[in-house]
């Protein structure tokens, strides 16, 4: 049987960690005729459960059964074919009551079935769980691979069921390791951003994207909201990111092999936001220059604007640095030093420091960048989100710029600066990726 395993706390971080992986999606099922025909094939070999000598297996069961084993099956081909290069598929495996997130026509007690009869079939592998650190992670085998090539199977024969929720509310946080999704009453405003979220995901699968020249498979964004309690007001004025797409994961320096309509991207960034926001909150002008730039600290942008930021997101006192920063900052530097720092520099949002308000600053660039997609979608034109920007096809830069600048100022009543930010290029590349961006330039 699968199960959580439970993990010492003297396992290493590096131990837990989760590799690249694809997240299980149970809507994800098989569209195209030769997907179809290795779903039924793997259906017919699967072993089935053992049941009392004499009775027949329930065809409602069955059915389940069938179900689960034709969305893990598209699941698995994404594994195998997205040019994003996956690990494995990230599976929860936990009992937990049927939500407003779940599909009702299986279940996990019939996923976990299945996963074990495609591991006795030698279809997959299986690395179970570690209690509270890592899912269950499903990697199909090389025996599945050649099934997916011999029947000639592409990515684009995994199409997205109708009926998977893309706004998500949650409780806690990963840091604290209490963190849960909340199963939200409906709403006209969740209606709203949900519709908000068709017409983004719309735009995205009409386009045509891919990686290093391979379709991609469906776009499934969602938004995820947060609240502190579980029993909390359900709200939708904090953090709301966008989540669920590939390129978010993506190396830098694989990028570059990304195209929209047979075009190479641009990076397009707001300098800066989270401090910016915070200005705009205070309603104060920042100042010129880097606002990451704390004297004593030049060369170590990174982790200053990782300190920086942290600083919203606390409700008491900042005192000690965040694990694994201090090496990374000279020697001498505390958390008190850099906070002191920060307030000199931009005494107007200093108030802002320790109070908790990162979230509701991640709120409003949410809502700047999804006004941005929604204004280039009216426009038939596809931007691949990135929190604080877009990456876009080479041509729609300028007009994808002044939207950017337009609905900042519509949002925040400033306009943000943005700026270009460079796509890493290998060294020698003699792809005709490579050399249509170096022929650009």
């Amino acid at each position: 049987m699968l199960e959580l395993k439970l993990i010492s706390p003297a396992r290493t971080v590096a131990a837990t960690e989760e590799p690249h992986v694809l997240h299980y999606d149970a809507w994800l099922i098989a569209g195209g005729t030769c997907l179809m025909a290795l779903a039924r094939q793997i259906f017919g070999i699967l072993t089935p459960p053992t049941i009392t000598p004499g009775r027949k297996h329930r065809a409602d069961a069955e059915e389940r059964r069938r179900l689960c084993s034709e969305t893990l099956v598209a699941n698995l081909a994404v594994i195998a074919l997205s040019p994003a290069r996956y690990t494995g598929l990230a599976v929860s495996l936990e009992n937990a009551k049927l939500t407003r997130y779940d599909r009702r026509d299986f279940n996990v007690d019939v996923l976990r079935s299945v996963i074990e009869e495609f591991a006795e079939a030698g279809l997959v592998t299986v690395e179970e769980a570690v209690f509270k650190e890592r899912r269950t992670v499903v990697a199909p085998t090389a025996s599945f691979r050649y099934l997916v090539a011999k029947l000639g199977i592409a990515v684009t024969d995994v199409v997205q069921l109708e009926g998977r929720e893309t706004i998500e509310l949650w409780s806690g946080s990963r840091k604290s390791r209490h963190k849960k999704i909340i199963d939200y009453r409906h709403s006209p405003e969740a209606d709203a951003l949900r519709a908000e979220m068709a017409t983004v995901n719309g735009v995205l699968n009409a386009a045509d994207i891919r990686l290093e020249g391979g379709a991609v498979g469906p776009i499934n964004l969602v938004r995820k909201f947060r609240i502190e309690q579980p029993d909390g007001l359900h709200s939708f004025d904090r953090h709301g990111r966008l989540y669920g797409g590939f390129w978010e994961d993506l190396p830098k320096d694989l990028r570059h092999l990304l195209t929209i309509g047979g075009e190479l991207v641009v990076d397009l960034d707001f300098v800066s936001m989270f401090v910016q926001l915070a200005y705009c909150r205070q309603g104060v002008e920042p100042p010129e220059g880097d606002l990451y730039a704390i004297p004593g600290l030049e060369g170590h942008r990174k982790i200053v604007k990782r300190l920086m930021v942290s600083l919203f997101f606390r409700n008491s006192k900042a005192q000690r640095l965040p694990s694994g920063t201090k090496d990374a900052l000279p020697e001498g530097w505390s958390m008190e030093r850099l906070k002191a720092a920060a307030s000199d520099i931009h005494p107007p949002i200093a108030p802002l420091f320790d109070t908790n308000v990162g979230f509701e600053l991640m709120a409003s660039e949410s809502e700047i960048l999804v006004g941005i997609l929604l204004e280039l979608a009216s426009k038939g034109i596809a931007a691949l989100p990135m929190h604080d920007g877009i990456m876009i096809a080479e041509s729609h830069k300028e007009i994808a710029i002044e939207t950017m600048r337009t609905v900042s100022r519509l949002k925040v009543a400033r306009e943000l600066p943005v700026a270009e930010k460079p796509i890493l290029m290998p060294g020698q590349n003699n792809s005709p990726l490579w050399s249509s961006r170096g022929a650009s330039e």
